[in-house]
């Protein structure tokens, strides 16, 4: 899902109000570097395709290794075991393997796969993740992306945009949980020395959280999904606990809820702050950071691997 070049990856987030672009680019020793970034709301009256071309044209994303995130709604990830068969065929017997784990005709998707991190346990079979992305909406965002004139070459998924975030926190070196909302949903990854172990969709967002009456209740939820994933992944993948649990900044601040989630985790908890992990071009907006973070996140990839 990317490549490192001189140039950085620039990712395009595409979402129902506007898109996002970031670029970053690695240097040996050095921060990674936030060299373009920008939220730019659809003009009114104005097709997506048009206004994209501007911003290709703006961005010089004509030439530019590009990359697209994937929504929630259009790929499911999941954890399955690998069969016993040749590497040459293993994605077809995984597509078999998933075909009754998703809630649309295996035909229609488009599978990639990547192992699980951790040591081989005797007698246990291989646990892999797998992608299963609906092919016509891969297809829709190429075309589009296409006919704006972007230079495609990733596809890639909200939870490993968010290992890429992952990756610089101090506390990745033995383990770190990261917990992020959107509107409607949550998402809590589990990475350690960039390596994804586990993730766990949320269905709690913030204009849930921030519309009760009874915060806590909600808060209490969350708490409950993180300390059972953290437990899960102590037992399961043998590893030892977590740094910490991070917040991702939000769009909109849900007061109570990182010293809700202090006082009843048995875990450091903190909130992501970029300044201190990648260096900027410019003080960007607060609010625009957080929602294009996705977007930032997937500019951070270096891999070889696309859907």
């Amino acid at each position: 899902m990317g490549r490192k070049t001189r140039l950085g990856l620039t990712a395009v987030g595409i979402h129902a109000d506007g898109v996002c672009i970031a670029r970053v680019e690695h240097k040996n020793g050095r921060r990674p570097l936030l060299t373009h970034f920008g939220f730019h709301p659809w003009p009114a009256g104005e097709s997506q395709e048009k206004a994209l071309t501007k911003l290709s044209a703006e961005y010089g994303l004509k030439r530019a290794p590009c990359t697209t995130v994937l929504d929630p709604s259009d790929y499911s990830l999941l954890l399955t075991e690998a069969p016993d068969v040749p590497t040459d065929e293993l994605r077809a017997a995984m597509r078999w393997r998933i075909k009754d784990l998703i809630d649309f005709h295996i035909n229609d998707a488009t599978l990639d796969i990547f192992d699980v991190p951790g040591e081989r346990v005797a007698g246990r079979a291989r646990p892999m993740y797998v992608v299963a992305a609906r092919s016509p909406a891969i297809q829709k965002r190429v075309d589009l992306l296409d006919a704006a004139a972007v230079n495609l070459e990733v596809i890639d998924i909200a939870e490993l945009t968010q290992r890429n975030l992952a990756m610089l926190l101090p506390e990745d070196a033995r383990g770190v949980a990261v917990l992020s909302f959107l509107a409607g949903s949550g998402l809590l990854t589990v990475t350690r020395q960039g390596e994804l172990y586990m993730s766990r969709s949320l269905d709690l967002g913030l204009d849930t959280m921030l519309s009760g009456s009874e915060p806590a209740a909600y808060f209490d939820r969350v708490v409950l999904e993180v300390q059972r994933s953290l437990d899960y992944y102590d037992s399961h993948f043998r590893q030892p606990p977590v740094a910490g649990l991070v917040l991702t900044p939000m769009l909109r601040p849900v007061p109570g809820l990182e010293e809700h989630l202090r006082a009843n985790l048995n875990v450091t908890v903190s909130t992501m702050d970029l300044t201190q992990l990648m260096d900027m071009r410019a003080d960007f907006d607060l609010v625009a950071r957080a929602r294009c973070l996705i977007t930032i996140g997937a500019a951070l990839r270096q891999e070889k691997v696309t859907l």
